[in-house]
């Protein structure tokens, strides 16, 4: 059997192709877990919403109106309050499906997978830690102040947030 040869430059491609690759397929299932996550909580927040509606409305048919009114007023005020969070939802879920289109910079933007010392981050959207492929990461926005330090930085930069430093040891 023949073994191929390649030039040692043409193996530091090969690496950095694979690298890629595996950073593309590493984005692709953050972004998938986030919308599962993201589109979950936006339908089940928006059940709440109708059962409340729903509830409210029937209360509304069966009692009488002083004591309804107020209770009507309860779930108007609860359904207001909950408006905001799908709101968000919403636009976490249009941020993370439009990531594909977004294309790669040397610096640190929107779609990137961050290493520091004090942990992994993927700059999309706010959620809370979660694994991928044995690796534990936490999202983060363009508005955190964490993002906002690190813009602009390279590897081995360190930066301070809410008086926790942080050295930037990779993004991608």
């Amino acid at each position: 059997m023949d073994h191929l040869v390649f030039p040692a430059d043409s193996i530091s491609i090969i690496k950095l192709v694979i690298m890629h690759n595996n950073l593309n397929s590493l984005k692709k299932a953050i972004i998938a877990y986030l919308l599962e996550e993201k589109e979950a909580s936006y339908k089940n927040m928006m059940a709440m919403q109708k059962a409340e509606v729903a509830d409210a409305e029937e209360s509304n048919e069966v009692g009488d109106s002083q004591s309804q009114s107020g209770k009507v007023g309860q779930v108007l005020n609860r359904v207001e309050a909950r408006a905001s969070v799908v709101e968000a939802l919403q636009n976490d879920i249009n941020i993370l499906s439009g990531l594909g289109s977004v294309v790669p910079t040397p610096e640190i933007q929107l779609g990137d997978v961050i290493e520091t010392d004090k942990g992994n981050f993927f700059v999309a959207v706010p959620a809370d830690e979660f694994e991928i492929a044995g690796v534990k990461y936490r999202g983060i926005s363009v508005e955190s102040p964490l993002y906002q330090a690190l813009r602009g930085k390279k590897n081995g930069d360190k930066v301070t947030v809410n008086n926790n430093s942080f050295t930037l040891l990779n993004s991608d």
